[in-house]
């Protein structure tokens, strides 16, 4: 997988995964992470984030699948419950087999 480039932008890397990272985990607009940032000292507008957010977001959601979750075998097991072994319950909620 490819590195992701941050050539050519204002913030540092870090500002912008932070901003990111707020819209995704907390389901927050993208003015509220301009609020969240705006508190903390960075003059960020919400048209940045969103560009930030369709760049980047899923270039980071797919780098933390990988790490998660290695192949795209197990990535299939992993998210839907499949198991090649019924008597693993990887998602308790359902049940296997028998």
């Amino acid at each position: 997988m490819n590195e992701i480039s941050y050539k050519r932008h204002r913030f540092p890397p870090e500002i912008i995964q932070n901003a990111v990272w707020l819209y995704f985990r907390f389901t927050l607009s993208f003015r509220d992470v301009e609020d969240l940032l705006a508190e903390r000292g960075l003059d960020v507008s919400y048209e940045s984030i969103r560009y930030w957010v369709l760049k980047f977001g899923k270039q980071y959601a797919r780098k933390e699948l990988t790490e998660i979750v290695g192949d795209g075998c197990y990535q299939a097991a992993f998210w839907f419950g499949i198991s090649s072994n019924p008597s693993i319950n990887v998602m308790p909620s359902m049940t296997f087999g028998n």
